[in-house]
């Protein structure tokens, strides 16, 4: 994918969480590729996680994390008129995007768009999981272009050798604050927290493996007590920035909503970002997922394309159109062995 010539595809931030924003990576890569360009990741100050200050050496939300898609083509190698005009003109997340000169194509797609069918990875983010197939394909992706920094892959390497190696790894992930807080309007968010679902099925799986350990990640201090106080020799956690107290919501730079801890303050959201992606990495080692509707879990899901989940965030029955064996609430490959 490198030379002089190479026409570019730039993929530029909405106001959405990190992980939605890794899932817009995702879906664009084949897309870029089946036009015969080069996928580069620009991710600014249109997302909280954007800081003025940079974060660990680099100036783009991308490349804190994240290692170029392209090693030959980092966010640095974007032309100065590109980026004026990726300034002056935001791409619409509504529109496939626009050409940006004769070497460049622009777009904030996540990539649903009817002119997009068939081009691009089409990744659930309401109700429904991602399919087997869709996992194995996205993996194939994430496993190539996705690559975390040494020092993000190191972290994860040093937690898991000193508190999981060796146990079967119960992986929980509970999405709070901003998602179930009165401000979320969206009904496939409304009541996604119910905590005794998650030991509903803690417990069930507890039978099946006694001596588990319970790695749980959640952006809610609370919910991690609450776990935390059920199942006190088993739980771990990687030392994480979390809701504490106050309002849960709060908006982002362009006003959509997201967890208030994150959007007061841009090297907080920074930090926590890192933080995330090492939970990612780590849930995604586990030997079975309990999660509610995120873009964290689902991109574990992509990223562990045989682990089996189940999700606690169960459609009610006035919004299911018709009885889906493999809707949300239901197990997925159960075996607790």
């Amino acid at each position: 994918m490198s030379g002089g010539s190479a026409r570019l595809h730039i993929i530029t931030e909405r106001d959405v969480g990190l992980f939605s924003l890794i899932q817009q990576v995702v879906a664009n890569i084949p897309w870029a590729l089946a036009e015969n360009r080069v996928p580069v990741v620009l991710f600014g100050d249109g997302t909280c996680y954007w800081t003025p200050n940079g974060y660990r050496g680099r100036h783009t939300v991308w490349e804190y994390y994240f290692e170029p898609v392209d090693p030959s083509y980092p966010a640095g190698s974007i032309p100065e008129p590109v980026k004026m005009l990726i300034s002056a003109d935001r791409p619409s997340p509504h529109e496939v995007g626009y050409d940006a000169g004769e070497h460049a194509f622009v777009s904030s797609h996540f990539g649903d768009h009817p002119l997009l069918r068939g081009s691009t990875l089409l990744i659930p983010y309401e109700w429904e999981d991602p399919s087997d197939s869709l996992r194995r394909e996205a993996k194939m992706v994430l496993g190539r272009f996705v690559r975390p920094r040494p020092y993000i892959l190191r972290k994860a390497k040093d937690f898991f050798a000193k508190h999981m190696a060796g146990h079967y790894l119960i992986g929980v992930h509970a999405r709070g604050t901003d998602a179930t807080s009165p401000q979320e309007v969206r009904a496939f968010r409304q009541g996604s927290l119910v905590l005794s679902r998650y030991s509903a099925e803690i417990e069930r799986l507890l039978e099946i493996q006694p001596t588990a350990k319970i790695f749980v990640a959640s952006d809610e201090q609370s919910s991690l007590d609450h776990l935390a106080a059920a199942y006190p020799h088993q739980v771990i956690s990687y030392d994480s920035l979390r809701h504490q107290h106050g309002k849960a919501a709060g908006r982002g730079p362009t006003g959509w909503i997201m967890p208030a801890y994150i959007a007061a303050n841009r090297d907080v959201a920074a930090k926590n970002g890192e933080e995330a992606v090492i939970e990612y990495l780590l849930l995604s080692q586990c030997d079975y997922l309990v999660h509610n509707g995120s873009s964290l879990a689902r991109t574990v899901l992509l990223n562990a394309p045989e682990l089996a989940h189940t999700n606690t965030h169960r459609r009610p029955r006035a919004v299911a159109e018709s009885p889906d064996p493999g809707e949300p609430g239901d197990r997925r490959r159960v075996g607790g062995s």
